[in-house]
């Protein structure tokens, strides 16, 4: 009986070294790489910050943001790409204004950018490149009159801006 005990032990013995060899090895294989995936789209995302002032010149035929008293309206754009341009329409007219504040009127706008693109009174219809990232903009408008004076009362002026995939 001393032997079968003996190789029981035995095969005991052997079976947890075999168990313990296999769970070193089972350890030493329990790391593995976890991937995260992401995707970022090419856009750019244009907002609007603020609205700007037109001001009359001293023989009120035009006002412009450009004038004493004027601003400029802010906004800015964020791209995920160097593939985007900026433009600025041509304004179309005004969106109100006083009975008469409409006629003989020529409108215009520009834009100057700081931030990863730099622009200085780049006017209407040009493509601008965008850079890679944050820029800010600051856009000037106006109006004048090629006869009589502007009468008295409240203008709204709307500006559209743009990206454009190049």
């Amino acid at each position: 009986m001393r032997a079968i005990n003996a190789g029981i032990y035995g095969l005991t013995s052997l079976a947890t070294l075999v168990f313990l060899g296999l769970c070193e090895r089972a350890s030493a294989q329990s790391s593995g790489n976890l991937l995260f995936d992401g995707l970022i789209l090419d856009v750019c995302v244009l907002t609007i910050s603020s609205s700007g002032t037109l001001t009359p010149n001293s023989t009120y035929t035009e006002l412009s943001s450009s004038n004493g008293g004027g601003s400029p309206g802010g906004a800015t754009a964020v791209t995920t790409s160097s593939d985007f341009n900026l433009v600025i329409d041509a304004p179309a007219g005004f969106s109100a204004m006083p009975s008469g504040g409409d006629a003989n009127v020529t409108y215009d706008a520009s834009v100057d950018a700081s931030g990863v693109t730099i622009l200085g009174g780049v006017g209407t219809g040009v493509l601008s490149s965008l850079g890679l990232g944050l820029t800010n903009l600051s856009i000037n408008a106006s109006a004048t009159k090629a006869a009589g004076v502007f009468p008295a009362g409240s203008y709204q002026l709307p500006v559209t801006i743009r990206c454009v995939s190049s």
